[in-house]
């Protein structure tokens, strides 16, 4: 997946997403899930795996039940996974579980748990946490939210709260077909005036 950023104002490339700034100035709750980032220093934590915030808290698009995804880069899942124990398993709810691999994304290692009320969930894999797609996704999706404003963004959570996911809301509002992850992650290497052309849409 070719992530062409250089055309994209700050904000919109893949660097302005790393750490906490930026989810917690982006809502009341985006900032309260930086605080117990923060507080708890579990990106500190994650540090040798590459750790990334993404999905819905850092574009503000979260819902009630959404949580605060972490990407991690993790070569080998069985080490992942003692770590996981011996870091996080103090939490309230701490699980995890293996997950297959599939024909786009290789096996994972899926955690979570609950730290004081917001629910987290770690997906660790064999693969470069912006090369991931949770990463391309949220970049795409980022960008999109830019070129089609306010209200696109309202219909977006509508769809998300009357249980249509992410990927697939986007997809259903934007009439793209196929596999909605991956024809998001196609358009990520759209520069901005490809973006709005492809979409239908003038630039902001």
């Amino acid at each position: 997946m070719n992530q062409t950023v250089m055309d994209w104002p700050e904000g919109l490339d893949g660097n302005s997403f790393s750490g906490v700034a930026r989810l917690a100035n982006v809502s009341p709750r985006g900032a309260r899930a930086a605080e117990i980032l923060d507080r708890h220093r579990l990106l500190d934590c994650l540090a040798a795996y590459q750790p990334e915030v993404v999905g819905t808290l850092p574009l503000a698009i979260d819902t009630p039940e959404s949580d605060i995804d972490i990407l991690c880069n993790a070569p080998d899942l069985t080490v992942f996974s003692e770590f996981s124990d011996r870091a996080f398993g103090h939490f309230d709810g701490y699980r995890l579980h293996k997950r297959p691999a599939t024909s786009h994304v290789a096996a994972a290692l899926v955690v979570r748990f609950e730290c004081d009320g917001l629910p987290v969930e770690i997906f660790a894999t064999n693969c470069p946490t912006r090369s991931q797609y949770g990463f391309v996704h949220m970049l795409i999706e980022a960008r999109i939210l830019f070129v089609m404003g306010d209200e696109f963004a309202r219909q977006v959570r509508e769809l998300k709260q009357s249980g249509i996911k992410t990927e697939p809301a986007f997809a259903k509002l934007l009439g793209l077909s196929g596999d909605p992850y991956i024809e998001l992650a196609e358009l990520v290497s759209l520069s901005p005036p490809q973006l709005c052309q492809r979409l239908g849409v003038g630039g902001n």
